[in-house]
């Protein structure tokens, strides 16, 4: 009898089809958190910003807390594949959707600051079998604010959610990125030819690609 109890609430968990957390972590993948580089754009002659997935990720990032949040892409894989060759009529359902991100922090080092929880916007495509870029702001303004004149390195835990062409709710793994808040950082632009100025993609306080428009 006594063993017959001891499975009992394993057996009504089989039964009842209860969610499983973290279930899709292993469909969507996010793999790299990204910085948006400079490329030509053409017949204008200046440059313009894009996420490309082969961008390499840095070790860790830098950005300056006292004059904004840092934003990056977040590289997500989808390993679905294209399932329209299922039958006659069909047609394929595992594209995914970007809808939003949940953002964990855990502060490694500096004076203690209190971190909480966000839910940031994201849109992208990521067709099946392929791969893609979802930008993000991985530390929003108000915890920029938060950790002030304050030098520290936090961990970002990111997570992002979405949904597959049928409806289906999915996530991806959390991936971990680490970043400096160094209120003293600026990134260096580069030297323009007039009328040109210098930009930076993702904003001047952060690690980002420069150029002249």
């Amino acid at each position: 009898m006594k063993k017959i109890l001891s499975i009992a609430p394993l057996a009504a968990l089989i039964l009842c089809g209860c969610p499983v957390t973290n279930k899709n972590a292993g469909v969507i993948l996010a793999t790299k958190v990204i910085q948006a580089t400079t490329g030509s754009s053409g017949s204008s002659g200046g440059s313009t910003c894009t996420y490309s997935p082969d961008t390499l990720e840095l070790t860790f990032g830098v950005f300056n807390p006292l004059a904004g949040g840092y934003t990056h892409g977040l590289v997500l894989e989808n390993q679905l594949l294209d399932n329209s060759t299922l039958g006659p009529g069909r047609v394929n359902t595992n594209d995914f959707q970007v809808e939003y991100a949940i953002i964990d922090y855990g502060q490694i080092d500096g004076p203690a600051v209190v971190l909480p929880e966000q839910v940031v916007p994201g849109n992208a495509l990521i067709t099946s079998g392929s791969k893609g870029v979802t930008q993000l702001d991985l530390v929003p303004v108000a915890i920029a604010q938060a950790i002030g004149g304050n030098t520290m390195k936090i961990r970002i835990f990111v997570q992002v959610y979405g949904l597959l062409m049928d409806g289906t709710r999915v996530h991806t793994n959390t991936y971990e990125y680490v970043v400096q808040a160094d209120p003293s950082f600026a990134v260096a632009m580069p030297t323009c030819t007039a009328p040109a100025v210098a930009f930076a993609c993702e904003g001047a306080n952060q690690d980002t690609g420069t150029g002249c428009h």
